[in-house]
């Protein structure tokens, strides 16, 4: 993967973690920073569920990484 892709998976990877950071996720960065982009995405369209492809018809489920339910 070349520099220019490296640095735009980091950046997006940042703000997922920091999105999730603020809406409350208790996991804390450094757990965040292990998660892959996929499970990072997939937990930010819970908390945001107008981003989601699906419509935002998740909510009240269970985060499968977090342990808990999102509201």
């Amino acid at each position: 993967m070349g520099k220019w892709m490296r640095s735009a998976v980091w950046r997006q990877k940042q703000f997922y973690i920091q999105q999730l950071m603020q809406a409350g996720l208790t996991d804390g960065r450094e757990r965040l920073e292990q998660w892959t982009m996929a499970e990072l995405r997939r937990e930010y369209e819970r908390f945001n569920p107008a981003y989601s492809m699906e419509g935002g018809g998740r909510y009240g489920q269970t985060s499968a990484r977090a342990g808990k339910a999102h509201h």
